[in-house]
């Protein structure tokens, strides 16, 4: 719960309705003991003047001893409840007038001498002692109560006030939680979809300024990935024709290791053009149902390292681009051998979880420092230097097999320890629809 309201709190939507509900609380705490205090019977200042004079005729008219049909004439007349106790009397002209020791005083100021005042619930009592009788008159409360009323109609006016005023205010900061979706979506590479918002205020700037920005990082991106596209084209057929003719020459070492140059240029290329593809929204995937068991058992088979790759799987199927699958399989079985010694084992599974298909391949050999793991997916990125000799690559195997299993909507996992050997998990929906 706890979680939840810290992660809610980064909402502006969020604050404000929680501002608002605060100042709703403390308007009806402040309300609330001003009705109290108004409410509270001040029979010293308000009730004891107004009534007592005419209290005093009340008992002259119904005596010493109390005439109790006087009495009960009165009470019909007046707004009053009357109950009359002493000396062999205990009358009442209602019969929720409970004896007067069932009732709480207060004795009333000089110089109202035998006068007596208190409340019970929303009844207000004024109790008179005259030698040996008590009487006690329940006073009206009708004005008071219509006071009371007219209070909660002001709070209850009050209250949709303010909350016509947060759906107001909700519906001017509405934008911003637009804006906010935009800049996570760009930041997760989705640059075509604007931002809409009318007007020219601060927050119509603020849309049209993230649109823009969102045009000019698109325009950027495509400049690079065209000016890559492009040299990378260009360089192929160069290339192609230095190999030719280098094999139409005299067979030697050094003619040998300039062909396993160009070839080693020639897969680079290939490399950074799948990249390209893969990066750019133009280009989708062409889906077919796969028997992944089977196709791995085809890669594993024609692997160079074949004889010590370990196939742990089960018969699955899911739909997905089979060409970049084999692609994706290849790299990651290519890095498990790179990366441990002959004699080591590299064990593939295939198993499904849930709503996926998870794929691991596994390797004992040396294993890549925490610190680094998070940037094995980058373009170009190597570990260390050490091993890009030993090892050879650029550093592109993980990162296009990054992009082939974002392409299918899935997830890459990669974990190592130094000398313990790295595990990488590949997760892909069997739904992509």
């Amino acid at each position: 719960m706890w979680s939840f309201l810290q992660s809610k709190w980064q909402s502006l939507i969020f604050r404000l309705l929680f501002y608002f509900l605060a100042s709703m609380l403390v308007l009806a705490l402040i309300l609330g003991g001003s009705f109290a205090k108004r409410f509270k019977p001040h029979v010293q200042n308000e009730i004891l003047p107004n009534v007592d004079r005419y209290i005093e005729y009340l008992i002259a008219d119904i005596g010493n001893p109390p005439d109790l049909s006087v009495a009960h004439r009165l009470a019909e007349e007046l707004p009053f409840e009357i109950r009359i106790e002493g000396q062999g009397v205990e009358w009442s002209s209602s019969p929720r007038l409970r004896a007067v020791s069932s009732y709480e005083f207060e004795a009333a100021p000089k110089p109202y001498d035998n006068v007596y005042f208190g409340h019970h619930r929303r009844d207000q009592y004024l109790l008179v002692v005259q030698q040996d009788y008590q009487y006690l008159f329940a006073i009206d409360n009708s004005i008071r109560r219509g006071s009371e009323r007219r209070h909660w109609l002001l709070f209850v006016l009050l209250g949709t006030v303010l909350l016509v005023l947060y759906y107001l205010i909700r519906r001017l900061f509405k934008p911003i939680g637009v804006i906010s979706n935009q800049v996570r979506k760009i930041g997760e590479g989705d640059l075509d979809q604007t931002i809409e918002a009318a007007g020219k205020g601060e927050i119509a700037l603020l849309a049209a300024g993230v649109n823009r920005m969102s045009r000019q990082i698109k325009a950027m991106l495509e400049g690079k990935s065209g000016l890559l596209l492009a040299i990378s084209h260009e360089l192929r057929t160069p290339m192609t024709r230095m190999r030719v003719n280098l094999e139409l020459l005299e067979k030697s070492d050094t003619q040998q290791k300039l062909i396993e140059d160009i070839r080693e240029m020639e897969a680079l290329v290939a490399v950074i053009l799948e990249s390209e593809k893969l990066n750019s929204s133009h280009a989708p995937l062409i889906f077919s149902r796969i028997e992944l068991d089977k196709l791995v058992t085809e890669v594993v088979q024609l692997h160079p390292c074949r004889n010590r790759i370990e196939i742990s799987s089960t018969p699955l199927e899911i739909d997905a681009d089979r060409m970049r699958l084999n692609l994706l399989l290849k790299n990651l079985l290519d890095n498990a051998c790179n990366y441990s010694q002959e004699d080591q084992q590299v064990e593939v599974s295939l198993r499904r979880d849930h709503e996926f298909i998870t794929i691991e391949v596994q390797d004992h050999g040396i294993g890549i420092d925490k610190e680094e793991l998070p940037r094995l997916t980058e373009a170009f990125y190597r570990p260390d230097n050490a091993r890009q000799r030993d090892t050879g690559g650029y550093g592109l195997g993980l990162y296009l097999c990054k992009l082939i299993v974002n392409a299918h909507a899935g997830q890459i996992l990669i974990e190592s320890e130094p000398g313990n050997g790295t595990r990488v998990i590949v997760k892909l929906p069997l739904d992509n629809s």
